[in-house]
């Protein structure tokens, strides 16, 4: 049973992604495209954005109770099971996203997540409070 916190984290995304012309799955049990595929995971939302020249992927993970171990778990669950079949002529995009509540950034704030995490940080009436990209070396 989904909690409310946990659904208030996914209607912030939702929202966020709606506005920016995204179409969104909540828990797909498998991929709305036929050259995106994953195993043994599964995201709370999925963001797909395409045009002719581009395509963005939006892997949202939803955590109300974030932590080291947990996200690098799914750090490598997405890293080693998640491909896209490219296509030429298309730029493509693929945005891990970790939402976390207000006050709980410093449980995952890793460079190891970091680096591979866009973060948004989601105060309890559902505002984004802050966007932060991953980290690049």
């Amino acid at each position: 049973m989904e909690g409310k916190l946990h659904k208030l984290l996914k209607q912030s995304v939702t929202q966020d992604l709606l506005n920016q012309y995204y179409e969104v799955y909540h828990e797909p049990p498998e991929s709305p495209l036929k050259r995106l595929y994953w195993r043994s995971y599964r995201p709370d939302i999925l963001g797909i954005y395409s045009n002719n020249s581009k395509l963005i992927i939006v892997i949202a993970e939803c955590e109300t109770k974030p932590s080291y171990k947990k996200t690098l778990r799914k750090t490598n669950q997405i890293r080693y099971g998640f491909s896209l079949q490219k296509q030429l002529n298309e730029k493509h995009f693929i945005f891990p996203l970790l939402v976390i509540p207000a006050m709980n950034f410093n449980k995952i704030n890793f460079l190891e997540i970091r680096k591979f995490w866009q973060i948004w940080i989601i105060n309890n009436s559902g505002k984004i409070l802050h966007k932060l990209p991953h980290i690049e070396l």
